[in-house]
């Protein structure tokens, strides 16, 4: 149930990451030898999406010259939306120095109901139904909610996202999950730390506020109540129930360029969080660090890097945090560790394109150190590493990724762990 928790995290680092449509246009350069300015534009072939929601990146380039840099901007402003499958610039010349841009726009489709499912390696089992709306009401806004059921337990959650929340330079993010999750807690060596049973309630919220040239600070909210059930009859050395609230702080910085199908650039995000104990007088602090660059190479294909790593202080056990899935691909995934920090090498690659879409091949190499649990190890850090490769469905018409399927060798424990994931979790 730990990668059915991820999912928010993906949904709401995926929403702007979308693939998008094309531009056709005509060159601006046999216009005229001069820059001709922009005097105005058209928008065509809206069917749901307001106008208003296109004028904040539209309206700054009126009344400026019309060059092959200014269209280009324009398309990876509109592209960032995640709303549109084609986007094609018609330019007409109006006058001796002036230029009429019309856009025509072809939207993607916004309520999809979604199926969601998975399998590891290590025999976890999901499956349930996701519905999703990117461009609620017309106003690019974004809600999902669902449910599903796996053999180690059930999630329901739903969560809204407002990318421009009283101005274009604010967010908001809502969320809100419940569910039941059986966590079988082993050391790197197979030996059962901990088997329990839990009840669970998150729910939270973050208002960010862009800075400018990429970068962007936010605050929110979270409460987090898991209850070990005690009528579990193979619980085994089971932790305390808690219930908790606190402040949490984001960083975040992103330069990103929008491709037909894969997204290029960096985007990186440090997140602060503390949680106060409401039944006790303790308390809890984490710091997640995620980090990723991608540049396209022979054409649109790409390479880059990730890097993620979480460290607690304080957090009881029944908040800990799994290793594999969110974290890493080369470990099994009964780890739990609240110390973590991985790296990951990866090229992508597009072998044909579709009128639905495109497959593409993923091949990288990763590695992490996390803190092993075993009261009898010598060494309490343990590093995982190894290949993978998988494939990837992106569906033209869709925001995000529809099916994946991953398989790696860990170097470290000589298994090899497959990945199977439909919907949102890649």
């Amino acid at each position: 149930m730990q990668n059915q928790i991820i999912l928010v995290w993906f949904i709401n680092f995926s929403l702007l990451l979308s693939l998008n449509g094309h531009a056709d246009s005509s060159p601006i350069g046999s216009l005229s030898p001069s820059p001709l300015v922009l005097s105005a534009y058209t928008l065509e072939g809206l069917k749901k999406t307001h106008p208003e929601v296109l004028k904040p990146l539209l309206d700054p380039f009126v009344g400026k010259p019309y060059t092959l840099s200014t269209e280009e901007a324009m398309l990876q402003s509109l592209r960032s939306l995640g709303l549109f499958h084609r986007i094609t610039f018609l330019p007409q010349r109006t006058g001796l120095d002036q230029i009429h841009l019309t856009v025509q726009l072809e939207e993607k489709w916004t309520l999809i109901p979604i199926p969601i499912g998975g399998a590891t390696s290590g025999g976890n089992l999901y499956g349930g139904l996701l519905l999703f709306e990117s461009n609620l009401f017309g106003w690019n806004k974004k809600f999902y909610g669902g449910a599903f059921w796996g053999n180690n337990g059930f999630q329901g959650m739903f969560g809204y996202l407002d990318p421009r929340f009283f101005s274009p330079s604010q967010s908001l993010m809502l969320r809100f999950g419940i569910g039941t999750e059986i966590v079988d807690h082993r050391t790197t060596e197979g030996s059962l730390v901990r088997r329990y049973e839990k009840t669970k309630l998150d729910a939270g919220g973050d208002w960010m506020v862009s800075l400018g040239k990429g970068f962007g600070v936010g605050v929110g909210f979270q409460f987090r109540e898991h209850q070990e059930e005690a009528e579990y009859d193979s619980r085994w050395n089971p932790p305390t129930s808690e219930r908790f609230a606190g402040p949490t702080l984001t960083f975040r910085y992103q330069d990103l360029f929008y491709g037909p199908v894969l997204v290029y650039g960096v985007s990186s995000s440090l997140r602060y969080e503390r949680g106060f104990n409401l039944q006790k007088t303790d308390y809890f602090d984490s710091v997640t660090l995620q980090a990723q660059g991608y540049v396209p190479f022979w054409g649109e294909h790409r390479i880059g890097a990730r890097v993620q790593g979480f460290k607690g202080l304080g957090i009881p056990a029944i908040l800990e945090n799994r290793v594999s899935g969110r974290f890493l691909k080369t470990i099994g995934d009964d780890v739990f560790s609240n110390t973590v920090l991985m790296g990951q090498l990866m090229a992508e690659g597009i072998p044909i394109h579709f009128r639905w879409g495109a497959p593409t091949l993923v091949l990288y190499y990763e590695g992490g150190v996390f803190r092993n649990e075993s009261p009898t190890t010598e060494d309490p850090y343990y590093l995982a590493h190894g290949p993978g490769a998988g494939v990837r469905i992106y569906l033209s018409k869709v925001a995000i990724p529809a099916f994946g399927f991953d398989i790696t060798y860990s170097v470290s424990t000589k298994k090899a762990y497959g990945f199977l994931n439909v919907g949102f979790q890649l």
